[in-house]
């Protein structure tokens, strides 16, 4: 019944000046999702991450490549979703995949207290993430193709001047102004 609740609920928060949103798996549809029903979301934000991770420990690599950010935009597009009703997830974590006994999370701040030039890659050795300029370059793909992008999740950003929010925010406005970063702090 999910998908008549949700064109009820849709109706009901628009009578109240609401939205309805939701975060959607990158390339998959869930089977009692409805047309109907997708379009009743005001936006949905694409988690273009988790490609791969601990569940997969024989897999490793980039969970979130540029080709699958394409990817899932061309995948909620084809489902019928117009663009500006689509953000591009952005994730500020990755996963060390040095021991496949025990694969697992890292926060960008992470990789960034280790060294502040890891702010500039994706990868360290077995340790896959986006970097600065990976966020500026899907922030550009979904500025292009979505109606924004969306991040996962702003605790696990590094809050000096290797942000990535700060990244994505240049990567809208070109911005080079450090002075930027207030506002990212506050």
């Amino acid at each position: 019944h999910y998908s008549g609740f949700i064109i009820e609920l849709s109706e009901a928060l628009k009578k109240e000046g609401l939205i309805l949103s939701a975060a959607w798996p990158g390339i998959h549809r869930y089977q009692n999702l409805s047309d109907e029903a997708l379009h009743a979301f005001d936006f949905i934000n694409i988690m273009a991450y988790d490609l791969t991770g601990p569940w997969d420990p024989n897999r490793p690599g980039q969970h979130s490549s540029y080709e699958f950010a394409e990817d899932c935009i061309t995948f909620w597009r084809n489902q019928g979703v117009p663009a500006q009703k689509l953000n591009l997830g952005l994730p500020f974590y990755g996963y060390n995949f040095s021991d496949l006994e025990n694969v697992y999370s890292v926060h960008f701040k992470q990789m960034v207290a280790l060294d502040p030039s890891f702010a500039e890659i994706d990868r360290l050795g077995d340790i896959y993430y986006n970097g600065k300029e990976l966020i500026a370059l899907k922030t550009r793909l979904a500025m292009e193709q979505t109606g924004g992008v969306m991040f996962w999740e702003l605790g696990q950003d590094a809050f000096n001047e290797h942000s990535l929010v700060l990244a994505s925010r240049r990567a809208l406005t070109g911005e080079r102004n450090p002075g930027l970063l207030a506002a990212v702090n506050q």
